[in-house]
């Protein structure tokens, strides 16, 4: 029974997921959200999905640095690059340098990811997305479904894959260039 209800819940969660990004990058393909004007609809969409895998990063390496902050140190040496980034990290006051600019960064991200997605259809005008009722375009332009989007795309999921694969997270090396940032 416990088997059936947590796969009825991933299928659920799969299908909320793949309902917000349909409804998401169909405004986003049309020029419905509230991106600033000018910004044609693939340069939105490119910045939507690299802000996200930006965050994800960001959110990643935190996990995995705290993940790796306790591996002896022979085991850390196997792998050079994640070694290299360890020691920038936890060299000096970086470490909590790092925190805070991170979450600052993360913070910002978000806000223009927010932007990004939020939907801006005035209901009422026959432009709703998929042709769906007036109440349910005024659900759509609250941005919850690029909430839902963000949360799971650009944050959990990182979280999890650098929480069981810490090292191999640490080992890419765009993870020294955002130390560096």
């Amino acid at each position: 029974l416990q088997s059936i209800f947590f796969w009825v819940r991933v299928l659920l969660s799969l299908a909320v997921l793949g309902f917000s990004f349909a409804v998401t990058l169909a405004a986003l393909f049309q020029g419905k959200t509230a991106m600033w004007e000018g910004v044609p609809a693939g340069a939105s969409i490119a910045i939507f999905f690299i802000l996200m895998c930006f965050v994800g990063l960001m959110e990643g390496m935190q996990i995995a640095l705290f993940a790796v902050v306790n591996l002896p140190e022979d085991e850390l040496n196997k792998t050079k690059i994640a070694a290299t980034n360890c020691k920038l990290t936890f060299a000096g006051n970086n470490f909590a340098a790092f925190l805070i600019g991170r979450q600052i960064l993360v913070t910002v991200c978000m806000f223009v990811v927010a932007k990004i997605t939020t939907l801006n259809i005035v209901p009422g005008e026959g432009d709703n997305i998929f042709g769906v009722s007036d109440g349910l375009q005024n659900f759509f332009n609250t941005g919850l479904l690029g909430a839902i989007i963000t949360t799971i795309v650009a944050s959990l999921a990182w979280r999890i894959v650098a929480s069981s694969f810490a090292l191999m997270f640490m080992s890419n090396p765009l993870i020294y260039l955002i130390i560096r940032l």
